[in-house]
């Protein structure tokens, strides 16, 4: 993608996927990253300066650390829930809560438990991996980029819950399973009630050689009431439970 042309400094890798892909009960598919990129002119410091993110120049082992242990405190990439801002001539800096992170953790959290770090039972992850501002080019990258990645980063988790967050990813999934959508044509999709066609958008189907339950929320930054499982699905939200191995 062509997005970074006009960033100063190095080109900021693609993001694989954020937690422990590993561990991960359950995954929250949305459609790309954003650039990590700062305002000068903004009025809050932590608003001025990039995340810390890996760039070209970077090691592959810090790379992979990043990826994997972003949210995890000892490994130095967050502090209080704060993302790590490049260094500067007045010191460390971190950044504010992002919003998007929060409602992963409380979406966790809420199917199950607190028991164990949110990091430890979610992971996020793309349809499009190279970054940009506003989903720029998803819609023109996301079926060579799903196509390429998708089946081989879902192989390598074992969540038995699939999130799809946010309109772009919903189409990209069905593009890259018509046979599975094609009665689901509201897959993405909600009623006039704002809440997702249940009979459409909960699907058992298999993704990443292992059957998984799918089901799609719209994205928290859209308009209107920030969307929750529990809300969204309250006839299933056990259904929802057992998919993801949880016990709250």
């Amino acid at each position: 993608m062509d997005s970074q042309d006009g960033l100063a400094g190095p080109f900021q890798v693609p993001e694989a996927w954020a937690g422990n892909l590993a561990s991960a009960r359950i995954v929250y598919l949305s459609s790309n990253p954003a650039i990590s990129a700062g305002n000068p002119a903004a009025r809050w410091r932590a608003k001025r300066v990039a995340e810390k993110y890996p760039t070209v120049d970077w090691d592959d082992a810090d790379i992979s650390d990043f990826m994997i242990n972003r949210f995890v405190p000892e490994h130095g990439w967050v502090l209080n829930r704060r993302h790590r801002k490049v260094e500067t001539a007045d010191g460390p800096a971190w950044g504010t809560p992002e919003p998007y992170r929060g409602w992963v953790e409380q979406q966790t959290y809420a199917l199950l438990g607190s028991g164990t770090p949110w990091y430890e039972q979610a992971v996020m992850t793309e349809v499009v991996h190279c970054k940009s501002n506003g989903e720029e080019g998803v819609a023109e990258a996301a079926p060579l980029c799903a196509s390429k990645h998708m089946d081989r980063i879902l192989a390598a988790s074992p969540a038995g819950l699939i999130v799809v967050v946010g309109s772009k990813a919903a189409q990209t999934l069905r593009l890259a399973y018509p046979d599975v959508f094609q009665r689901r044509p509201m897959f993405g999709k909600y009623t006039k009630f704002g809440t997702p066609h249940r009979e459409q958008n909960l699907v058992q189907m298999r993704l990443g050689g292992l059957d998984r339950l799918v089901c799609f929320l719209k994205h928290p930054s859209a308009h209107g009431t920030r969307p929750s499982l529990a809300a969204s699905y309250p006839e299933d939200i056990e259904r929802l439970r057992m998919a993801a191995g949880g016990t709250a």
